[in-house]
């Protein structure tokens, strides 16, 4: 994928070199020492086990929605250093955020371990305010000061003294202490998450040390999240003491640095990131690099007292698409922790589709929403993904055949909800949902095939319609008047030089896509779907961009030399030299398949599905390029990040199996 959420030119203090960390360092005051849990049995630490997986779980959601919150186009109002800044503040924001998931895996392992079932469910956000020991508070808040100061006492380390943001102080109950007799296990107090994940440590070696480790240690070593399903190097598989050690201690080191030295970890972080805030607002006081976002809910929340709705009925049903996409991700969770027939290759496509959800669902629609209004009582502000959840019990489905069958059905529905948005009221927003329902497509179908033949979602999952004939005519048609629009642009800059190459590499794929035959393999996308997502998601978004810098003036070269030519080698007057004969298309004049008809699949077809797929290839790994380049120097336009995504997903659909993990990482390689 498109790995603009890198750094962007500028520079950051090191971790812990800030005004505020050297202030923490200096004058952190220190708490008063923390009772040590008691844990005398397996239900005492496996309820501590769950607190810890509740809290990790809620702790990312808060990442991300900050996150998302941030500002990420010069066009919002930044300079090219405070895009830099921001940027490399979402990236690292983004990082910690996916290091809590590994923490989740950690605690789903050390769970598993001890023979205990996976745990999900959490309390919605904000949370009942008592749900959690009196000094532990979570809610979903836009970057900021406020936010950060939330995070950092969130992350401090054990024994440090640090208040909580305004608004966020303790609340709620003390804990009665837990007598060692207590047969029943019941919530314990802790000020930190340092604290908590010491007292579980040390309950693993209390329990181990009075009934052994083969006593303890009951889970099957098969139902470990391994590293080599979820790419970390740092997922521990924990099946005795040790290792159960070393899967704690990962947790501590990168959640509140190793014993002690916090600042490369994630409090440090957090205190950098504030530093750096701090030093451009004062140099800047206008600085402000969040999109205006307030945490808001597609429904109330029935623990929680008033929760702000979302009123505006297109982005609550595309925050709910979000938060369907966000339960499936749970339910795949669930099933590869509790799973019981599974085979290795099925293992698999449940890690696959965690992290395809993650990457190619979740974060392009947290992005849209955050440019989504909340509705007319909240003038001027944009909703964030809510991270609702539906259900206060666990995910689990045990069943596994049944389970695969869900999956893929709702996979399928997220799917129609897309289309459905696309069709309807959600038609302006129609080309950045194009690549998430192709990817929801995608995921649906490799749950599907794993479901014996004659069942309806394995029969349901892979289908995909063709096009008629007449219909393919007439994209390739529109096509065309995309290339006569963006060649009226010059080439005499950057961006409309990376712009125009991207579209020619598009055009180019497009000739080989409208000569394919109208069938296609199973899974990979028809001639006619493929030709209208070329030209619906990536050469309309392109000659857009391409038609307002010559409306702007900017690149402005129309006629001029080679800059006023038009894609894949026309004329100037934009008509492609590539014409197609009468009722034929583009690509069957080109490569040679027949004017009245498709191409034989097994001859010329084949070799033209075989040529679409390079050349698609080709023009995934040329957009990524370009938009990494652009974005680095702050004058990527969304168009481009809304062609590149597109091509990436045909890019990955359209390769073998084996082809595909090799595609992704040469991907996020660029």
């Amino acid at each position: 994928m498109s790995n603009h959420d890198q750094p962007a030119g500028g520079t950051s203090q090191p971790a812990g070199q800030g005004r505020l960390a050297q202030v923490i360092a200096t004058r952190g005051g220190l708490a008063s020492p923390e009772a040590p849990f008691v844990i005398e049995h397996r239900e005492a630490l496996i309820y501590m086990l769950c607190e810890a997986a509740e809290l990790e779980h809620g702790i990312m959601c808060q990442y991300l929605f900050a996150a998302f919150s941030l500002k990420q186009r010069a066009d919002e109002g930044l300079t090219e250093e405070e895009l830099a800044a921001v940027r490399r503040w979402r990236k690292q924001v983004s990082h910690v955020a996916t290091q809590e998931m590994l923490h989740l895996a950690l605690v789903h392992n050390l769970l598993s371990a001890v023979g205990a079932a996976p745990h999900m469910a959490r309390p919605n956000l904000p949370q009942p305010a008592d749900h959690y020991p009196a000094g532990v508070q979570l809610a979903l808040l836009p970057f900021g000061e406020r936010a950060l100061r939330h995070f950092m006492f969130l992350e401090r380390p054990e024994g440090m003294d640090l208040d909580d943001a305004d608004g966020l102080a303790a609340a709620g109950r003390a804990a009665p202490l837990m007598n060692e007799r207590d047969i029943v296990p019941r919530r314990q107090d802790f000020q930190t998450v340092g604290h908590l994940y010491r007292s579980i440590e040390q309950g693993f070696g209390h329990l181990a040390e009075k009934y052994g480790e083969r006593w303890l240690f009951v889970g099957p070593p098969r139902a470990q999240a391994a590293p080599a399903h979820f790419g970390w190097p740092e997922l521990v598989t924990v099946t005795d003491l040790s290792t159960a050690q070393q899967a704690i201690d990962t947790i501590l080191e990168q959640g509140e640095g190793p014993r002690g030295d916090w600042r490369n970890a994630h409090f440090g972080q957090f205190v950098s990131i504030l530093d750096e805030y701090e030093q451009l607002t004062e140099a800047n006081p206008g600085f402000d690099p969040i999109r205006p976002v307030m945490a808001a809910n597609c429904r109330p929340v029935e623990r929680s007292g008033e929760v702000p709705l979302i009123e505006d009925l297109l982005t609550a049903r595309v925050t709910d698409l979000f938060n369907v996409a966000y339960e499936v991700l749970l339910q795949m969770f669930e099933r590869y922790f509790a799973h019981t027939e599974e085979t290795d290759s099925q293992l698999k496509t449940l890690a696959d589709g965690t992290i395809a959800l993650m990457l190619r669902v979740l974060k392009p629609l947290g992005d849209l929403i955050t440019t989504l209004p909340v509705g007319p009582g909240r003038p001027g502000k944009t909703a964030g993904p809510s991270f609702e959840l539906f259900y206060e019990s666990d995910y689990l489905m045990p069943h596994r055949e049944a389970a695969w069958a869900l999956l893929a059905e709702r996979l399928d529905e997220a799917g129609w909800l897309c289309e459905a948005l696309q069709a309807g009221r959600g038609a302006a927003i129609a080309g950045p949902l194009d690549p998430v329902r192709g990817a929801l497509a995608e995921i649906a179908q490799a749950f599907a095939r794993q479901l014996p033949a004659g069942s309806p979602h394995a029969r349901r999952g892979p289908v995909i319609a063709a096009l008629p004939r007449a219909d393919v005519d007439a994209l390739m048609a529109r096509a065309r008047q995309l290339a006569r629009r963006a060649a009226t642009a010059g080439r005499h800059d950057d961006v409309a030089r990376e712009l125009a190459g991207v579209f020619d590499a598009a055009y180019s794929s497009l000739a080989a896509a409208g000569g394919q035959p109208p069938g296609a393999a199973q899974g990979r996308p028809a001639q006619g779907r493929l030709v209208q997502r070329l030209v619906a998601s990536v050469l309309r978004p392109l000659a857009d961009a391409l038609g307002r810098l010559a409306e702007d003036g900017t690149g402005l070269a129309a006629g001029a030399g080679p800059a006023g030519r038009s894609p894949v080698g026309g004329s100037p007057d934009g008509d492609s030299a590539v014409e197609p004969s009468a009722g034929g298309s583009v690509a069957e004049s080109s490569a040679g398949g027949s004017a009245g008809g498709p191409a034989p699949a097994g001859s010329a077809g084949d070799q033209l599905a075989v040529v679409a797929d390079e050349l698609i290839w080709a023009a995934a790994q040329s957009a990524t390029t370009a938009l990494v380049r652009l974005a680095t120097a702050g004058t990527a336009p969304p168009e481009l990040a809304e062609a590149t995504a597109a091509l990436q997903d045909l890019a990955c659909q359209l390769a073998q199996p084996a082809q595909k993990e090799a595609r992704l990482a040469a991907l996020w390689e660029l």
